[in-house]
């Protein structure tokens, strides 16, 4: 399939195949996850981007005066908070400690996740209470409504913002923490199509994957979403809108791009251990280290066992 693919980066690539060298997966869009708030509030208040944890949090304190949520947040869906461990875990330790600590090599116990857990705590005040009972949509709603001052969401937070509004919606990429690591790293998945492994026809199912991956197919997609990037260069790109004009300069910009903690993990860690120990984690910030001796027990269960 791959041999009659182009218009791909080594990047895409590389993300399509297994350990075994073989590609899987047919890339068809990505999408970066940043912090995401509507121009028009922020120049009524004179918001200025935040360059580091210190004035993010500055700024979080501003925006509750304002009478604002300073951070919109969902997370009854379990997935969404997964990117809030991500970017400050990027931005605490590292891509190479993520990916590890994802692939199983690395501790939870460890003092550097525990940081992690310790920043995001500070944090919790400034998110949207009652998250557990909120889908993103509904959070991305709050920021829509001028309720909210910013939301770290993937760039599909504009499909809850009318085609007036889009022009209104704009990010930055979450702030450095560590002067040393920096702020390049960031959570931007690939979304793409796979075949079964027996389709009742094969040669069919080829011939629909390979449009799916061609430059037409993505230029149906750049008419149809603005909340979306696509993945093969040869498309026509230029009804991108300037939020995803942005957005694919962010990508293109970014020293290390990870899937999310969902895709980057095991899909049954992911679920039954991170999912009930991060929301437990939001519902009571309080007792971090039996958190993460318990996801550690359950980690090693399952990778091991």
């Amino acid at each position: 399939m791959w041999g009659k693919l182009s218009g791909y980066s080594d990047a895409f690539k590389k993300a399509s195949t297994g350990d075994d060298g073989k590609q899987y997966f047919v890339p068809a869009s990505y999408y970066p996850w940043a912090m995401f708030y509507r121009k028009s509030v922020w120049q009524q208040r004179g918001y200025q981007v935040p360059k580091t944890l210190d004035e993010l949090n500055a700024l979080g304190a501003q925006m509750k005066k304002d009478g604002l949520n300073p951070i919109a947040f969902g997370d009854k869906d379990g997935w969404p908070a997964m990117g809030t461990f991500d970017i400050l875990n990027l931005r605490i330790n590292g891509y190479q400690f993520h990916v590890d600590l994802m692939a199983g090599k690395e501790a939870w116990t460890s003092d550097k996740v525990k940081k992690v857990f310790d920043s995001w705590a500070g944090l919790l005040p400034l998110h949207q209470p009652d998250s557990l009972g909120r889908t993103w949509q509904e959070a991305a709603q709050s920021l829509q409504q001028k309720k909210s001052g910013m939301y770290l969401l993937g760039l599909f937070v504009a499909q809850q913002f009318t085609d007036d509004e889009q022009s209104d919606l704009d990010f930055f990429t979450f702030p450095e923490i560590d002067p040393a690591i920096g702020a390049k790293a960031l959570d931007a998945p690939i979304d793409g199509y796979m075949m079964a492994r027996k389709p009742k026809s094969e040669a069919n199912a080829k011939k629909l994957l390979e449009f799916l991956g061609s430059a037409d197919a993505a230029n149906i997609t750049v008419k149809n979403d603005p909340s979306t990037l696509v993945a093969n260069s040869g498309a026509d790109v230029s009804g991108y809108t300037a939020l995803q004009k942005k957005a694919a300069e962010l990508v293109g910009s970014a020293t290390e791009i990870a899937q999310f903690l969902d895709r980057d993990t095991r899909p049954d860690f992911a679920s039954t251990v991170i999912i009930p120990a991060i929301q437990q984690f939001i519902k009571d910030p309080k007792d971090i280290s039996g958190l993460l001796t318990s996801i550690e027990n359950q980690k090693k269960s399952i990778f091991t066992g």
